[in-house]
């Protein structure tokens, strides 16, 4: 079951936009930081760039750490948990650039290729993941104590940010934004080779039946072949 556009009518963004959301108006900016929505884009709503601008406070929060973790050993070097704390850094940043990838592909349109009927389905599941790896703040270094304190944090603050990503993915504004993108729909299904099942041509004649089935009759102004030895039928 595909999500079919809705009507413009009401408009929820305002003026400039069509049955299919908001799409580019003249004069916007198309700068790195406001494609991938590190910034406002004047051509989505505001809540989900409110959305995609949490997103990228995490991944910030996630390379803070990282400094924080690099200061950490380099000033208690006789600590021997201090590689547990670099490395599990380390593992912080893959998840804040996961975090990174997720604003993606809601800034390019692409939860189509995860499949779902729902677009926020993928988002959730992000999210999820995203809040998960977000308590392993508050399990390191806690000898180190402005450490262990600026971690946890920074840990409450990524919580915060998926916590608030949950709330705006519930919002209208954002769930008819998100069904309404072309590249958000679920791609049709194809044959179990990944074609399209073909239909023979109008007129073609069509395999013998198996026996035991019933013939179907011939196609109108089609002549069977003449068996081998027999003359042609004028």
């Amino acid at each position: 079951m595909t999500y079919q556009p809705q009507s413009p009518e009401p408009n929820p963004y305002g003026a400039n936009q069509g049955p299919t959301g908001p799409g580019p108006q003249p004069g916007a900016p198309s700068d790195f930081a406001t494609e991938w929505g590190l910034k406002e884009h004047p051509g989505r709503p505001k809540k989900v760039n409110q959305f995609t601008q949490l997103l990228w406070a995490y991944a910030a929060a996630t390379v803070l750490i990282l400094v924080f973790a690099i200061i950490a050993s380099a000033t208690a070097p006789w600590w021997y948990g201090t590689g547990f704390i670099v490395g599990g850094s380390v593992f912080g940043l893959i998840t804040g650039a996961f975090a990174v990838a997720v604003a993606y592909v809601v800034t390019k349109d692409k939860l189509g290729g995860f499949g779902a009927a729902d677009p926020r389905t993928p988002l959730y599941i992000a999210l999820g993941i995203l809040g998960f790896f977000s308590l392993g703040g508050f399990a390191g270094g806690w000898t180190i104590g402005w450490f262990a304190a600026l971690g946890s944090l920074l840990a409450l603050a990524k919580l915060a940010a998926v916590g608030i990503g949950f709330y705006l993915l519930t919002q209208p504004e954002v769930e008819h934004w998100l069904k309404s993108r072309p590249g958000n729909q679920p791609k049709p299904p194809t044959g179990p080779q990944g074609y399209a099942q073909q239909q023979p041509p109008q007129g073609y004649p069509q395999q013998p039946p198996a026996p035991g089935y019933p013939q179907q009759p011939p196609v109108q102004g089609y002549q069977q072949p003449p068996a081998p030895g027999q003359p042609p039928v004028q």
